[in-house]
């Protein structure tokens, strides 16, 4: 263990690590996200915008269009990560916007993940507590989670990337070989905070919904089947976009703790936890998929604003995105609860 602190400061050419390995894997995925995620994020915002002015949207609306918000910010860093890797791992445009990329790229990823929760637990109030939860289902209450979502997560991102985010003499962004010891136990934080956390609560409001679901008798099979399904696509989506990287790092960042022979450790894992690292941006063009255009509301909306999309398709019928998959009632009407 006192190796991680002796050799804390070492540079990375004394740990030679290969780090041309992970340009062309890394500018691949980040092209392929970056050309298919931002016009799908930029139609999926158009349509929700269409869908609140038209209906009114809930509570919901606003955490999927915060949602976005992140996605189409963490979006726009990747042009200049593909320079950064492009340029052998050296950043062109100095500190100040290696800080403020890094810290964009970070806090969307953690702010994705914590608005992923934020819709599931809106879900599951709306199923399970279709009454009761009306006080804490309202768009203000919606509003002053959002804002505090992004300070919280800003906050947190900071205090962690703040030492670390650029090296100076080697023009390295968001790398450090071997990282120091606080920046580790960070990084370990946030595997706790920011993937087993939102696991459990995945987890738990899946399994929630799954049973009351079950004991519905108003829904039918193929609405019971619809609802659950995309509950799993959203638990999969997690686990598959954010998953691998957590798991990585949680190895990398704990082994770092306790090694003696720390470069050896990052140069035999550097090129999974990149790869990894880099697939964490697939959240950006999964989103839109899940969220936003398996909602037939939302789809009527691009259709009414952009006619080409919709020709010579039948307008699918009008529903609101708050009840959209929601229980109904004995008597045929929806639990809404705004």
């Amino acid at each position: 263990m006192k190796g991680v602190w002796k050799n804390r400061d070492m540079s990375n050419d004394s740990c030679n690590l290969p780090l041309d390995t992970d340009t062309i894997g890394l500018t691949c995925i980040y092209s392929l996200i970056f050309s298919l995620g931002l016009p799908s994020n930029l139609l999926s915002l158009w349509g929700l915008y269409h869908l609140g002015r038209s209906s009114g949207g809930g509570c919901q609306l606003v955490y999927i269009l915060n949602l976005l918000l992140s996605d189409l910010l963490q979006l726009l860093t990747l042009p200049l990560w593909i320079i950064y890797l492009q340029s052998a791992h050296r950043w062109p445009y100095g500190r100040l916007t290696c800080e403020l990329v890094g810290y964009v790229f970070y806090v969307n990823i953690y702010a994705s993940v914590m608005f992923l929760c934020l819709i599931a637990l809106d879900r599951c109030l709306a199923i399970v507590y279709p009454l009761s939860s009306r006080r804490v289902r309202t768009i203000r209450v919606a509003a002053v989670s959002g804002v505090a979502v992004w300070t919280l997560t800003f906050l947190f991102s900071l205090s962690g990337l703040l030492p670390t985010v650029f090296d100076p003499d080697r023009l390295l962004c968001l790398e450090h070989y071997p990282v120091s010891p606080s920046y580790a136990r960070f990084k370990i934080t946030t595997v706790a905070l920011g993937f087993l956390l939102p696991c459990t609560i995945l987890g738990y409001t899946s399994a929630h919904i799954g049973v009351t679901l079950r004991r519905s008798p108003s829904l039918s099979d193929h609405e019971r089947h619809k609802i659950v399904g995309i509950l799993v696509l959203i638990t999969v989506n997690f686990m598959v976009v954010f998953g691998p990287y957590h798991l990585v790092c949680g190895y990398r960042f704990v082994s770092l703790l306790l090694t003696d022979e720390p470069c050896g450790l990052e140069r035999s894992i550097f090129l999974i936890h990149r790869i990894c690292y880099g697939l964490t941006s697939l959240n950006t063009l999964l989103d839109p998929l899940f969220y936003i255009f398996l909602c037939s509301d939302a789809r009527t909306e691009l259709q009414k604003s952009l006619p080409c999309l919709g020709r010579g398709q039948n307008p699918p019928k009008k529903i609101t995105l708050e009840n959209e998959s929601s229980p109904r009632r004995p008597d045929g009407e929806s639990n809404r609860a705004q």
